[in-house]
């Protein structure tokens, strides 16, 4: 006999809903979690701060027979609480979280086996290599059609990547700059390659603005300022935003 709840309904525990997926009396929504699927099938989560796009991008993979959804997180510090018990091959990030590439290096910190796919993610330099550099194993750019998305996924998790020839041109040239003569780990002030977003926020910071007034300024979100701050500070082995300068004159970065 069903479990009656409190209403007088007749709900088993882990009641299914539509696709399968199966709702824990012990877990709030955007936890719910599917049963046991084949074990060839990829795992993945889902990580959105939007309830509606995770169930939805949910539904959509679970269409494909070669993936299995297995957990909607709210945030990647949810996944990462969860970590041991999550058992997702990939977590598919919403890339529009606040402080998003941050976000990933703290995960990553504490669970660095985690393979993380950032999705909708502009098909830019300045907004690919923060990414890149945070520790992603590949992103789906927000031009990408939902039918092709659990494609890309499977193509992301065996090592393949598609990006556009400005993308790869523009991971080249990083790729070149850190492996120039005089950029290695034993040069005492090696040269951070800074992108063109980090290098004018960088020049705001330098005039005293703060992450409101920089967005304002360059016409960015506030969430995407916070982020190009903090991987400013990172590269420059900066603590606090008034080290910026300091820091920028030792290196001879300069906005171009």
């Amino acid at each position: 006999m069903p479990a009656r709840t409190q209403s007088g309904a007749g709900v088993p525990h882990g009641s299914p809903c539509r696709e399968g997926c199966a709702v824990e009396a012990n877990v709030t929504p955007h936890q719910a979690i599917l049963p046991n699927r084949d074990a060839g099938r990829l795992r993945i989560a889902v990580v959105s701060g939007v309830r509606f796009l995770r169930e939805g991008l949910a539904e959509i993979l679970e269409r494909d027979p070669l993936v299995s959804v297995v957990r909607l997180c709210a945030n990647l510090s949810e996944a990462v609480a969860l970590s041991p018990a999550l058992q997702a091959d990939v977590l598919l990030l919403d890339a529009t979280v606040e402080d998003g590439a941050g976000a990933v290096r703290r995960a990553l910190d504490i669970v660095p086996g985690m393979r993380i796919v950032a999705f909708a993610v502009r098909e830019t330099e300045e907004d690919i290599i923060p990414w890149a550099e945070a520790g992603v194993i590949g992103y789906i750019p927000s031009t990408a059609a939902l039918a092709d998305l659990a494609r890309q996924v499977l193509e992301i998790h065996s090592g393949e990547q598609v990006c556009s020839g400005r993308v790869a041109a523009g991971l080249l040239r990083r790729i070149a700059l850190t492996a120039s003569p005089g950029s290695g780990h034993n040069a005492p002030f090696a040269v951070p390659a800074l992108t063109k977003r980090e290098r004018q926020a960088a020049e705001l910071i330098r005039t005293g603005l703060s992450d409101k007034e920089i967005a304002r300024r360059l016409n960015i979100s506030l969430a995407t300022t916070k982020s190009h701050v903090h991987n400013l500070l990172g590269k420059l082995n900066a603590h606090r935003r008034s080290e910026v300068a300091t820091h920028l004159s030792e290196y001879g970065q300069h906005s171009r």
